[in-house]
C-alpha cells in the first residue's frame, strides 16, 4: 500500500465538521469524566490542516519575536551561570499554546508579581553565590576595587554579560551596569556589594529573561537570525539553556551563517548529556508530563500515588525517548513497541518487574516481559495517569490525546452548555466503562466526536487511573478491542504495534517537532519545508536526532519576517 504523505492524511477540518454536525443536534447528555472532552488544539491558526493541500503554497518566514524564557530554561540559565537551583514553582506559569510551552512564551505576558517572583529568585540565587566566599571569589575572578571606572568589575560584567544576554554588551549598556556597581559600592562601603547589586541589575534584565529573534537583512534582502540569535536558538532547543562559549565563539566567527556550521554545531550540542536531556525536554512537553503533578487520585484506592511516584513517571517517559534516541539510535516508531522502561524501586512494583537492585532513587533501564500486555509509550504509568480521573482510566481523553499529538487530527470541544459527567449505573447492576461509553454513544449528537476518541482509547482499559494493569473493571471483564483510524486492534499490545507500523504517526511527529523548533503553530506556508523534513526522516529509519538535525539545517529554522 501506498504511503500517504502527511498531508494527504484526514484533517481536522473533516472531524470538526463531523462534530458541528452532532453539536448541532444539541447534545443533552454527559459526555464522560468531569474532564473528557475538555480542551482541543488546532494544527493552524484557522482550525483546518496547513497541508490538506495537494500542490502546497510558497513557504513564508514567520515574524520575528521575542521569547521569555520558560520556567525550566529559566531555571537551567540560571543553574549553568551561579551553579544554583531555583524553585520554578515560585514563578509565574508557563504559557501553552498549541500545547507547547515553548510556543507560548512568544505569547506569555509577564504580570507585575511576576517580574517580583523573577527578581526574588534572581536576587536570592546571586545571594547563595556572595555568600559564599570561595564561590564569590572564583565567580568574580578578580579583587573589585569600587571605583567607578574599576576595570575588574568591567571586565567581569562584560564576561558574565555576553553568556547572560547571550551577544556581548554595548558600551552604554556596560557602563550604566558598571555605574550601578560603583553606586552600591559607595553607599554600602563595600566593592564586593557592589559587584554583586550589578550582577542582580544584570540577571533582572529583559535581555537576559526574554530572547530576542528579530534577524537581520541578509545578503539577498531577507532576514535572518543573527549569528548570536541563531546561538541562542540552537542552545535553547538542543540544551534548554543558554549558548557556551565555543557556541558563541562560533557566532562572532560567522560559522553559524552556513548550513556546515549549524550542522557541526548542533552535532556537538547533542553528543552532551544535555543534548541528550533535551530531546527528553520535548517529550516532557509533547506528551504533557506537566500535567501528572496537577492529576489527583482517590489515596483510598491508590494509597501509593506521591510525588515521588509521579516523578517517577515522567523520568519514565524521558528516560525511554532518550534511550532510543541516542543509545538505541532507533526508529522513532519503536516508541510505540519498545519494552523498555527507565524505572525506580517504585516504578518497578507498579509494572509488575523485580525490584532488586533498585531503591526509591535508583533508576535503570529494564525490560518488560517480551510478551507482556504492556508495551510502549501508551502503555507507560506517565501516559495512562494523566488521562484519568481521580478514580477511573478514561477511554475518551486518552483516545483524544492520541488524535490530536500522535495523529494530528484534533477533536474541537464540546459546547459549553454539555454536562460533563457520565452517570453511575445502579450497584446491583454494574457496567465496564465501554459499556457506559456505548450508552452514550447512542446519542446522535454525541456519537460524531466519540467515534473518533473511544475506539482508539478502549484497548488502554486494561490499564487503570494510575496505570495498574487489570483484567476487570466493576468486577465485570474488561473487552480490550478497539480501532485505530480504522483498523481493528485486539487489545493495548496490538495498539502500539499498529502505531509502530504506521507512517502517518512519524509524520505527525515531524509536524510536531516543527512546531517545537520553530515556536510557532503550524501554518498552511508551512507544508512544503514539512513535506521535505517527512521525506528526509522517512530516509533516515525515521531517527529522531536525524530530524532534529535536518529541522535547524533547513532554512525554515534561521529566516524570520519583519514584525508586522
Amino acid at each position: 500500500m501506498k504511503k500517504p504523505s502527511w498531508h494527504e492524511l484526514r484533517s481536522s477540518k473533516e472531524i470538526a465538521a463531523v462534530c458541528a454536525l452532532a453539536f448541532a443536534a444539541a447534545c443533552t447528555g454527559a459526555l464522560g469524566d468531569p474532564t473528557e472532552g475538555a480542551g482541543a488544539s488546532s494544527s493552524g491558526g484557522d482550525g483546518t490542516s496547513p497541508g490538506s493541500d495537494s500542490d502546497p503554497p510558497p513557504f513564508q518566514p514567520a515574524a520575528g519575536m521575542l521569547r521569555r524564557l520558560t520556567r525550566t530554561q529559566f531555571r537551567n540559565a540560571v543553574h549553568d551561570m551561579l551553579g544554583v537551583e531555583v524553585d520554578i514553582n515560585q514563578l509565574d506559569a508557563d504559557s501553552w499554546n498549541g500545547n507547547f510551552a515553548v510556543i507560548g512564551a512568544s505569547t506569555v505576558v509577564t504580570s507585575e508579581r511576576g517580574v517580583e517572583q523573577y527578581h526574588a529568585a534572581i536576587e536570592s540565587a546571586v545571594d547563595a553565590v556572595f555568600a559564599d566566599r570561595a564561590k564569590r571569589d572564583q565567580f568574580i575572578g578578580c579583587a573589585p576595587s569600587g571605583a567607578e571606572n574599576d576595570a575588574c568589575v568591567r571586565g567581569f560584567l562584560q564576561t558574565l554579560g555576553l553568556r547572560a544576554w547571550r551577544r556581548p554588551l554595548e558600551a552604554a549598556e556596560l557602563d550604566r551596569l558598571a555605574a550601578v556597581a560603583a553606586k552600591a559600592a559607595t553607599e554600602l562601603e563595600s566593592p564586593v556589594e557592589g559587584a554583586r547589586w550589578a550582577t542582580v541589575a544584570l540577571f533582572t534584565s529583559p535581555n537576559f529573561l526574554y530572547r530576542p529573534e528579530l534577524g537581520a537583512p541578509s545578503a539577498d534582502g531577507s532576514l535572518r537570525l543573527t549569528g548570536y540569535e541563531m546561538a541562542s536558538r540552537l542552545a535553547f532547543l538542543l540544551w534548554n539553556s543558554l549558548p557556551d562559549q565555543e557556541l558563541l565563539d562560533e557566532a562572532a566567527s560567522g560559522a553559524l551563517g552556513t548550513v556546515e556550521g549549524i550542522r557541526a554545531a548542533a552535532t556537538r550540542l547533542l553528543e552532551t548529556p544535555a543534548g541528550r536531556e533535551a530531546v527528553g525536554a520535548f517529550a516532557e512537553e509533547y506528551m504533557r508530563l506537566d500535567r501528572i503533578g496537577t492529576q489527583a487520585k482517590d489515596s483510598g484506592l491508590f494509597p501509593e500515588y506521591n510525588p515521588a511516584l509521579q516523578a517517577a513517571m515522567v523520568r519514565d517517559m524521558r528516560g525511554t525517548w532518550e534511550v532510543l534516541a541516542f543509545d538505541d539510535q532507533a526508529s522513532a516508531l519503536d516508541l510505540f513497541s519498545t519494552t523498555k522502561v527507565v524505572v525506580n524501586s517504585d516504578l518497578a512494583q507498579l509494572y509488575g518487574l523485580d525490584t532488586a537492585g533498585l531503591g526509591s532513587g535508583a533508576f535503570e533501564v529494564r525490560a518488560l516481559p517480551a510478551d507482556g500486555p504492556r508495551i510502549g509509550i501508551l502503555s507507560k504509568a506517565g501516559f495512562l495517569s494523566q488521562f484519568a480521573n481521580q478514580k477511573e482510566g478514561s477511554p475518551t481523553l486518552r483516545g483524544k490525546f492520541m488524535r490530536d499529538a500522535l495523529m494530528c487530527t484534533p477533536i474541537p470541544p464540546p459546547p459549553g452548555d454539555v454536562a460533563l459527567e457520565l452517570p453511575e449505573p445502579p450497584a446491583d447492576k454494574p457496567l465496564t466503562k465501554r459499556q457506559r461509553l456505548e450508552n452514550h454513544r447512542t446519542k446522535p449528537a454525541c456519537a460524531g466526536c466519540h467515534s473518533y476518541m473511544d475506539p482508539l482509547g478502549l484497548p488502554l482499559e486494561t490499564f487503570d487511573a494510575i496505570g495498574r494493569f487489570r483484567t476487570t473493571d466493576h468486577g465485570l471483564p474488561i473487552d480490550p478491542s478497539g480501532e485505530f483510524d480504522g483498523q481493528p486492534v485486539a487489545d493495548a499490545r496490538a495498539l502500539g504495534l499498529t502505531l509502530s507500523a504506521d507512517a502517518s504517526v512519524a509524520e505527525c511527529l515531524v509536524r510536531k517537532y516543527y512546531t517545537y523548533a520553530a515556536g510557532h503553530e503550524e501554518r498552511k506556508v508551512d507544508a512544503s519545508v514539512l513535506n521535505a523534513l517527512t521525506a528526509s526522516f522517512e530516509g533516515s529509519g525515521y531517527k529522531l536526532r536525524e530530524l532534529v538535525l535536518d529541522v535547524v539545517t533547513n532554512d525554515a529554522f534561521s529566516s524570520v519576517a519583519p514584525q508586522p
